[in-house]
C-alpha cells in the first residue's frame, strides 16, 4: 500500500512539475512579445513624417529605441541586425502602419531563447529544490498516518464473530486515524449488539418452539388416552363414553385455542398495520361491560371510569387486552372477591384481589408461555399467552403495561398510552 501510494505521489509530482515549466515558458514568451508590440506601438506615435518619408529626429529616435533590432520604413532598411547577415537571424518582425507607411520591427529570438534557457535552468533548480523539500516531508507524513493505519487494519482483519467485543486501538495515531478508530470501534458496537439479538432472538424461538410443542402435546395425549378407552370400552358403558367424548370436546378446544393464540402472536410478530379510530378507555370498556359481568358473575365487579382521554387506538386488539386482564384477574382470585376497572387519563388499571405474584417472578410474567402457578393454570386452560399478547398490542400502539403485586392481596395491571 505504502508503495503504490509513494509511486503514484511522484508521478503526480513530475506530472506538475512539467505542467508548471511549459506555463512558465509560455507565460515568458508572450510577456516578451507583448513588450515588444507595446515598445513599437508607443514609437510609431512619436515618428515624424514628411513626404512620405521619416524626419532625421525620428531615424535617430528608432535607432536609440531598437539598438538590436532590424528596422525597416516602407521597404528602405534603416539598420540591419549588428554583424549577422539579415536572413540567417531568427527573428519576430512586427508591424505598424504610421501616415499610410509601413514601420517594420525585426527582433532577434536568440537571445530570447538565451535567457529562457537561463531562466529554465534556474526554475529547474528552485523547483527541484521545492519538490525534494515538500515529497521529504510528504513522505514523513505518509509514513506516520500510513503506519497507524496499516496497524488499525491488520487489527481489523484478525477480528472474528468472537472477538466483536474486543475494541481495536492504535497508539500514537493522528487526528484522522482516531476518528476512523472510534468509528470501527462504534461499528464494532453496533455488529456485537446485533450477534447477541440474534443469538437472543434464536434462543427465543427455540424455547417457544419447545414450549408449543409440549402444549399441543398435551392435550394430544389427553385425546389419545380417552380415545384408546373409548375402544377399549366397546362403548357398552354409556357414562363412560359421555366423560371420554367431554374430554376430546375439552382438550380439542383447549388446542384450538391454543393455535389461534400462536397464530395471533404470528400476526403481532408481522407488525400488521393497526386498524385505528378514536375512542376513550371509558367507552371501550362500556361496550365490554356485558361480557364483563358474564365472565365475572362469581366476582365482584366493580368500574370506576373517570375522565379518560379519548386516544387512536385499535378497538378489537385493545378489546382482547382488556379481557385477558379480567380473564386473569378473575382466574387467579377466588368467588367473592372484587375485580376492579379503572380508567382514567390515558390509563387503565385492572385490580384484583387474587393471591398476588412474587417480587422474583415479576420480570418474566409477559414472556410467551410462562406462569407463575402452573398447575392452577393448566387446569383452568391458562397457556401462558395471554399476557404476551397483551404487551405486543399495547406496545404497537407505542404505549406500555406494567404490574404491581402483593402476596395474598393482589395484583395490579396498568397500561397507558401515549397522549395525543
Amino acid at each position: 500500500m505504502k508503495k503504490q501510494l509513494l509511486v503514484r505521489t511522484s508521478i503526480i509530482f513530475a506530472i506538475l512539475y512539467v505542467i508548471l515549466g511549459i506555463l512558465q515558458i509560455g507565460i515568458f514568451k508572450y510577456s516578451v512579445e507583448y513588450q515588444q508590440q507595446d515598445n513599437v506601438k508607443m514609437a510609431s506615435k512619436q515618428l515624424n513624417v514628411r513626404g512620405g518619408e521619416l524626419t532625421p529626429e525620428s531615424r535617430e529616435l528608432l535607432e536609440k529605441q531598437f539598438l538590436n533590432a532590424r528596422i525597416e520604413w516602407d521597404g528602405e532598411v534603416i539598420r540591419s541586425f549588428r554583424g549577422d547577415d539579415d536572413d540567417k537571424v531568427t527573428s519576430r518582425t512586427i508591424e505598424r502602419d504610421v501616415a499610410g507607411q509601413t514601420l517594420k520591427v525585426s527582433f532577434p529570438t536568440h537571445e530570447e531563447n538565451e535567457i529562457m534557457f537561463t531562466q529554465l535552468i534556474i526554475y529547474t533548480i528552485v523547483v527541484a529544490i521545492i519538490f525534494t523539500i515538500v515529497f521529504w516531508l510528504y513522505q514523513k507524513i505518509l509514513r506516520r498516518t500510513l503506519r497507524p493505519l496499516d496497524e488499525l487494519s491488520e487489527q481489523v482483519r484478525e477480528l472474528t464473530v468472537d472477538q466483536m467485543g474486543k475494541a481495536v486501538a492504535v497508539e500514537q495515531a493522528p487526528i484522522e486515524v482516531e476518528q476512523l478508530e472510534s468509528a470501527i470501534q462504534k461499528m464494532q458496537q453496533r455488529v456485537q449488539q446485533a450477534f447477541e439479538k440474534e443469538k437472543e432472538t434464536k434462543k427465543v424461538l427455540e424455547q417457544f418452539v419447545s414450549d408449543a410443542s409440549h402444549e399441543l402435546k398435551t392435550p394430544l395425549t389427553s385425546i389419545r388416552g380417552f380415545t384408546e378407552v373409548l375402544l377399549r370400552s366397546n362403548f357398552e358403558n354409556v357414562q363412560q363414553v359421555e366423560d371420554s367424548v367431554t374430554q376430546i370436546h375439552l382438550q380439542t378446544e383447549r388446542m384450538s385455542a391454543l393455535i389461534e393464540r400462536l397464530l395471533q402472536l404470528s400476526r403481532l410478530d408481522r407488525q400488521e398495520p393497526l386498524q385505528l379510530e378514536m375512542i376513550s378507555f371509558n367507552e371501550l370498556v362500556e361496550d365490554l361491560m356485558p361480557v364483563l359481568e358474564v365472565l365475572g358473575e362469581k366476582r365482584e365487579m366493580n368500574y370506576v371510569l373517570q375522565s379518560a382521554q379519548s386516544q387512536q387506538m385499535d378497538v378489537m386488539k385493545m378489546q382482547q387486552v382488556v379481557m385477558n386482564l379480567v380473564q386473569n384477574a378473575i382466574r387467579y382470585s377466588d368467588d367473592g372477591s372484587k375485580v376492579t376497572i379503572k380508567t382514567y387519563g390515558t390509563k387503565l388499571e385492572v385490580i384484583d384481589e387474587g393471591r398476588g405474584i412474587e417480587q422474583e417472578k415479576l420480570p418474566y410474567i409477559f414472556r410467551r408461555f410462562y406462569r407463575v402457578d402452573t398447575d392452577r393454570a393448566r387446569s383452568s386452560g391458562g397457556e401462558g399467552l395471554g399476557l404476551a399478547i397483551a404487551k405486543e398490542i399495547v406496545e404497537q400502539h407505542g404505549g406500555t403495561i406494567q404490574v404491581t403485586s402483593t402476596v395474598n392481596v393482589g395484583s395490579c395491571f396498568t397500561i397507558t398510552l401515549p397522549k395525543e
